[in-house]
């Protein structure tokens, strides 16, 4: 495989890989939100060889509260004794074009996405993965918070959490 290199800010490029396996391949409607336009919000895209074939987005929970109100809200968790709202993050939009999937290439991203997070203080990762991909993030050393709910344009999706 090519050399992998992964860039942080790219919003351009992480919107582009949302549109396409988002809405394109799996057809949700409403794939963009406020969130994406704070400045907490910290954009991860993901390049093989040059190509961009994946992304994700991380940010504290703080800013959830304020600009997701009308969104499913991560839960509380084992994890979260002694953090704060600002040093609890949530990951999504892990994504990867279909064309590039089965390498552990979303692996790689999860782990710049916790590794970004970390350097802006989190301290815990939760995320709400769709169902399919549970034992992905099993594997990363995430434990399942929630039981799996359709919350999420009717998509079968469950909170997971890790400690950073």
């Amino acid at each position: 495989m090519d050399e992998v290199t992964i860039e942080i800010g790219s919003r351009t490029d992480a919107f582009a890989i949302r549109k396409a396996v988002f809405m394109d391949e799996q057809g949700y409607e409403n794939e963009y939100d406020a969130i994406d336009e704070d400045p907490s919000c910290i954009h991860v895209t993901l390049y093989v060889g040059g190509e961009l074939v994946g992304c994700s987005r991380s940010f504290p929970r703080a800013t959830e509260r304020v600009l997701a109100q009308d969104e499913p809200e991560s839960p509380a968790c084992v994890f979260d004794d002694g953090a704060t709202e600002e040093t609890i993050y949530v990951m999504g939009r892990v994504a990867v074009l279909a064309e590039w999937r089965r390498r552990g290439l979303a692996s790689v991203i999860v782990r710049a996405t916790e590794d970004a997070a970390r350097d802006a203080g989190a301290q815990v990762m939760k995320l709400h993965a769709q169902e399919y991909v549970r034992g992905m993030y099993l594997k990363l050393g995430y434990t399942q918070i929630s039981e799996v709910d359709y919350e999420d344009e009717g998509q079968p999706h469950l909170w997971m959490a890790k400690k950073l």
